[in-house]
């Protein structure tokens, strides 16, 4: 089961790491506030695509070493396992987008949620709040460990849910053999 985990969390990992990539070379030379929130739906759609390895790791576990049939907590177990490897290593990569890659990339973001509440449309008391609430959360953006993290954390609870759907999905039931002597 462990070769299993390892191979289709690569690939997730893999999947995940090369689309936000890909996304971000793209949208970093026009970055605006349109094109992160463009950004933000492609990177959920990007989660939900690489993590239909758990899917498919657990489907191919239940046929090919397993004979066609899996139990629910079996199958849960693979799914959360490869879904911990892709967190991991989509978290790495993070890391080093916010340390190599892109290190100015917080401060856009910071930048784009403070025009948003400026022209949110509220009173000036209200904005002046919250952008001095903003200002305060605002500097836990610019900590790459933090931002790795919630990423990770973000993956791996897709992958959670991910990994409940397939083990309902796919479960079949071991038959009980009777003893009839």
């Amino acid at each position: 089961m462990g070769k299993k985990i390892l191979f289709y969390g690569l690939i997730a990992g893999g999947i995940l790491t090369v689309l936000f990539l890909l996304s971000h070379m793209l949208f970093m030379k026009n970055f605006s506030a349109e094109m992160w929130e463009t950004g933000e739906i492609i990177g959920y759609s990007s989660m939900l695509i690489a993590l239909t390895a758990i899917f498919f790791g657990v489907k191919a576990y239940r046929d090919k070493v397993l004979g066609g049939k899996i139990t629910f907590g079996k199958a849960f177990t693979l799914g959360m396992g490869i879904s911990a490897v892709a967190a991991i290593i989509f978290g790495i990569y993070v890391y080093f987008l916010y340390t190599a890659i892109a290190p100015d990339l917080s401060g856009k973001m910071i930048e784009i949620y403070r025009e948003k509440i400026k022209t949110s449309g509220q009173t000036q008391e209200v904005i002046s709040r919250q952008l001095e609430e903003f200002d305060k959360e605002s500097t836990l953006w610019n900590n790459p460990y933090l931002q790795s993290f919630v990423m990770l954390l973000t993956v791996f609870m897709i992958g959670v849910v991910i990994s409940l759907v397939t083990a309902i999905i796919l479960k079949k039931k071991i038959p009980i053999i009777e003893n009839t002597v």
